[in-house]
């Protein structure tokens, strides 16, 4: 018997040909693989023309709210930005040190928000008022954070790196500040692609991260009217991702749920982790920009801390490497 194949896989680039089916023992041996750690999986349907990215990220956001000493509501607000730039990877080129970086200019009391992500999984970021008190909505009849109201009216802004040059930038208005509802207009109205996103960080009282994930699910070229409308129905039907994460899914189980109705296939995992690209030497070519004169005053206030904004790392410099720095400077300047 000739064995079906995926109507998928005449869109597909030839990298991520490669399927396996979803059974019990894949799951086994995910669940075994990544135990508790970070991940993503990539999947589609075998019947028909549909994609997903679905990612776990509870520890990485917890890394980054211990890292900025984040207050819960900022933690939200950073988590979401955190996983929603993790998604916005499925435009680059798997496995790659391509980047993506998602801007958030709200005038809101959280600032700006700024999440960088690489093709290998790797992530870091920030928001610029770390204490933002918190705020809170019902909907549904559940209290839950009003991430619009603290993130704002203003843009989002998405940067690509794909290592040909000048960086790719397109920016779109906030058209609702929850960042999940604003990653979704900036791929339909920038990159073309119409698709249901999902972000969610659930904060225990005491602050710490308890469960956090998201997911994006897309038509690719060739889906069926109803296989959209059928996506469509089992989105609306989901509970809140952040949910089902503290309920034990794994995103292979949220994969399939998405695909309710559908045979799911594994294009690809990615191992997820929080984790800057900064170094002392990174932190020292903002001391090479300063003036001399500046410099010096440094030297003899006993030397200078760096701190990254990215990750919150803080680099010293002693009044010998100030001085070091301060040579390297008269000696170019000659």
């Amino acid at each position: 018997m000739e064995e079906k194949k995926s109507k998928n896989l005449g869109y597909l680039p030839a990298r991520e040909k490669i399927v396996k089916e979803l059974t019990s023992q894949v799951k086994e041996d995910l669940k075994n693989y990544f135990q508790d750690r970070d991940y993503g999986v990539i999947a589609v349907t075998r019947e028909d023309a549909l994609r997903s990215f679905v990612v776990k990220t509870t520890n990485l956001c917890e890394i980054a709210r211990l890292r900025h000493r984040l207050s819960p509501m900022a933690t939200a607000v950073l988590g979401r930005a955190l996983t929603g730039a993790i998604l916005l990877t499925s435009l680059l080129k798997h496995g790659t040190d391509q980047r993506v970086l998602l801007r958030i200019e709200g005038d809101g009391p959280v600032g700006l928000v700024v999440a960088e992500a690489n093709a290998k999984g790797e992530v870091r970021g920030f928001v610029q008022n770390p204490d933002v008190p918190l705020f809170v909505k019902e909907e549904n009849g559940r209290r839950k954070f009003d991430i619009g109201k603290a993130v704002g009216s203003g843009t989002l802004t998405v940067v690509k790196d794909l290592g040909f040059g000048t960086p790719y930038e397109s920016s779109v208005p906030l058209v609702s500040g929850e960042i999940a509802q604003d990653i979704a207009y900036y791929l339909l109205k920038s990159e073309q692609i119409p698709s249901a996103v999902s972000l969610g960080v659930l904060v225990s009282e005491n602050g710490k991260v308890e469960a956090a994930g998201g997911f994006l699910a897309q038509p690719l070229p060739g889906a069926s009217d109803e296989a959209v409308s059928k996506l469509e129905e089992n989105v609306r039907a989901l509970p809140p991702v952040s949910s089902l994460i503290k309920e034990g899914k794994r995103p292979e189980e949220i994969a399939e749920l998405i695909f309710k109705g559908f045979t799911t296939e594994l294009l690809a995992l990615k191992e997820l982790s929080f984790r800057c690209r900064c170094s002392k030497e990174v932190a020292k070519g903002g001391l090479v920009a300063m003036p001399v004169e500046e410099l010096r005053q440094l030297k003899e206030e006993g030397g200078v801390s760096i701190r990254c904004n990215f990750c919150g790392e803080e680099y010293f410099f002693s009044p010998e490497e100030i001085d070091e720095v301060i040579k390297e400077r008269e000696k170019g300047d000659n």
